[in-house]
C-alpha cells in the first residue's frame, strides 16, 4: 500500500512541474516587463544609464526571439526554468546593450572633440 501512495505523489509531482505554455510564456514576459520597467525609470531616464528607446526595443526583441526558441526547444521547461533562463537572457543583452552605449557615446565624445579642435584651428578660436 505504501508503495501505492509513493507512486500516486510522484505522479502528483510530476504534474506539478508540467507547466502550459501560457504559465511559461507570463514567466518570461514578467521578466522582461519588469527589467523594461527598470530601464525606463525616471532616474535612469534622465542619466547616463538611459539606454534609449531604440536599444530598449532591441533588447526586448532579442529576449522574446531567445525566449521563442528556448521554449520550442524545451516544451517542458517549468515555470521556474524558464523564469530563470529569461532573467539571465535579459541580462546579457541589456548588458550589450549598455556596452554598445559606451561605444557609441564614446566615439561621438571624442568625434565632437575632434570637431572643435578642427573649428579651432579654422577660425583661430
Amino acid at each position: 500500500m505504501t508503495t501505492k501512495i509513493s507512486n500516486n505523489a510522484s505522479a502528483a509531482a510530476r504534474k506539478s512541474t508540467t507547466t502550459t505554455p501560457e504559465a511559461q510564456k507570463q514567466a518570461w514576459e514578467g521578466v522582461l516587463n519588469s527589467a523594461v520597467d527598470r530601464m525606463n525609470e525616471p532616474e535612469i531616464k534622465g542619466s547616463l544609464q538611459y539606454l534609449g528607446e531604440g536599444r530598449i526595443d532591441t533588447v526586448k526583441q532579442k529576449v522574446q526571439g531567445e525566449m521563442e526558441s528556448f521554449l520550442q526547444s524545451n516544451p517542458n521547461a517549468s515555470a521556474d526554468e524558464v523564469k530563470s533562463h529569461a532573467e539571465s537572457t535579459t541580462k546579457k543583452h541589456e548588458t550589450n546593450a549598455m556596452f554598445q552605449k559606451m561605444r557609441d557615446d564614446n566615439f561621438f565624445g571624442k568625434l565632437m572633440s575632434r570637431r572643435k579642435e578642427l573649428i579651432k584651428d579654422m577660425w583661430g578660436e
